[in-house]
């Protein structure tokens, strides 16, 4: 992190280059997570073909990702617990939610859970739990490639 710093100052004429681009090019700064989530709860964003924020998406991902936190502390070792927290809060500091789920897919203890989740039950359930998570992916996955091939890189 220093060698980037010094970096900076040599090549703009700043140490924090990069939180000054990020603060006034994408209006992203530290702050309170809790007060952007309130916001971003109160006040939905209208759907339009120039909006590149998917509100929808990113608060579904927030809302299904939070809760597994306390599985993922009661079955793992503390340790992916805390990476998981710091995984998912941080992406929140930075004062907008835009590409929730892209910071999230990193969040490997959910999988680990999820892994998990459909080992347990009777057969039965065990196929039902894999269907289900199988067929949410696979949705995911087509929405994102078609996404991509249209040209539109919005989840990025």
């Amino acid at each position: 992190m220093a060698l980037f710093s010094i970096y900076a100052k040599w090549k703009v004429g700043a140490f924090t280059a990069f939180s000054i681009s990020e603060k006034y090019g994408w209006q992203r700064e530290f702050t309170n997570p809790l007060p952007v989530l309130i916001n971003y709860i109160q006040h939905p964003q209208v759907v339009g073909p120039y909006n590149w924020d998917f509100y929808s998406l990113n608060l579904i991902m927030i809302c299904a990702f939070f809760p597994l936190l306390i599985p993922i502390f009661r079955k793992l070792p503390g340790t992916y617990g805390i990476l998981t927290l710091v995984f998912l809060v941080i992406p929140l500091t930075s004062g907008r939610l835009t590409s929730i789920p892209r910071y999230y897919l990193v969040v490997f203890p959910v999988y680990m859970i999820l892994a998990w989740w459909s080992c347990r039950g009777s057969q039965q359930q065990q196929e039902r739990k894999h269907t289900f998570i199988v067929a949410s992916f696979a949705i995911l996955l087509s929405l994102g490639m078609v996404m991509f091939t249209l040209g539109v890189y919005s989840l990025a």
